[in-house]
């Protein structure tokens, strides 16, 4: 058997893991693709096995390297990766990526290709799925620079913290990291708040806690463009003149896309690739594996990935609202 991957689209850590995972579970021949689309267009590929990949199963250090594309690929674009990808004549081609980059992968298999989708965003904005590669580990980062903001919150107190995060238009990660790590605030797109109530809340918060901590959507004001950073900046010359405070401001950006996985990233991954190798060994055409609410890797149809959109009855928007988070 032999297997073709590639990523496209934002780096995530946690990759590797499920490159590993993939070898492991065949005695497949794997072929990686550097670079994404583009290096699928170029023929950038390079044979890989198991040996080459354990030792970096857990690390940072990228094995491959993703890639963006300016524009949509164009038909003579797609004739040339079916060639490339029949020249080494695969089995299956494996892609991980955002919704972008999946869509992409649901029209390369109308081409004929065997191709199967995962999610990989830390924005974890994959339709219908609860997780994608990369973002246990952003959640976590996060987690822990809320805790060390809380600590000098402690040491100096009635100070108010805002940490702009990755998301791009979705608050996905913002509102999750928020319960995650105990934060005080979430401003997400999906749940604005006028500033009058939101200085209203931190200085009611500042009433009964040390310090308040606010985490910020890089999609939260209507400025955002792909690219964009700087959402705090808007967001505090229009409340600090409310609460009299000058308000202290971070922004994680591209870290977190990288860092050493968590344990559950380790988990999402491992089960992810199961998933696929059991669609391939069962003769299943063409699926994209998500993880379900009940923590379980599913295939769905490659043609219904899209970007998912916060919905009002979310679990984590009913819990951050009863936590007076959102």
């Amino acid at each position: 058997m032999k297997i073709a991957i590639a990523i496209s689209g934002g780096d995530a850590v946690g990759i590797n893991n499920f490159l590993l995972q993939i070898a492991r579970l065949t005695e497949a021949e794997i072929f990686l693709y550097d670079g994404g689309i583009n290096g699928l267009i170029k023929n950038k590929v390079k044979k890989t096995n198991y040996c080459d990949l354990v030792d970096y199963a857990s690390s940072a250090m990228p094995i491959l390297k993703s890639g963006r594309t300016k524009n949509k690929p164009i038909e003579d674009e797609y004739i040339k990766i079916v060639k490339n990808l029949n020249k080494i004549k695969i089995d299956a081609f494996i892609l991980a990526g955002g919704d972008g980059s999946l869509q992409f992968l649901n029209k390369l298999s109308l081409y004929g290709i065997n191709c199967f989708g995962v999610g990989m965003t830390i924005d974890n904005d994959v339709s219908g799925s609860e997780y994608t590669i990369g973002f246990a580990t952003a959640c976590e980062q996060i987690r822990i620079e809320v805790q060390k903001l809380r600590m000098t919150g402690r040491a100096l107190p009635n100070r108010i913290f805002m940490i702009e995060l990755l998301g791009a238009y979705s608050g996905e990660l913002t509102l999750q990291s928020s319960i995650k790590s105990n934060a005080d605030i979430a401003l997400i797109p999906e749940y604005p708040i006028t500033n009058e109530d939101l200085a209203n809340k931190i200085n009611q918060l500042l009433k009964v806690q040390n310090s308040v901590i606010i985490l910020c959507s890089e999609g939260y004001t209507k400025e955002y463009f792909p690219g964009f950073q700087g959402a705090v900046d808007t967001v505090i010359k229009n409340i600090e003149p409310l609460v009299c405070t000058r308000i202290r401001k971070a922004i994680m950006g591209f870290s977190l896309r990288s860092g050493e996985p968590c344990c559950e990233e380790i988990y999402q991954g491992t089960i992810m690739a199961k998933e696929v190798i059991r669609c391939l060994e069962s003769g299943l055409n063409n699926k994209a594996i998500i993880i379900n609410s009940s923590n379980k890797a599913i295939p769905i149809d490659l043609s219904s990935i899209q970007r998912r959109k916060k919905e009002k009855e979310d679990h984590y928007v009913k819990l951050a609202k009863e936590l007076k988070i959102i």
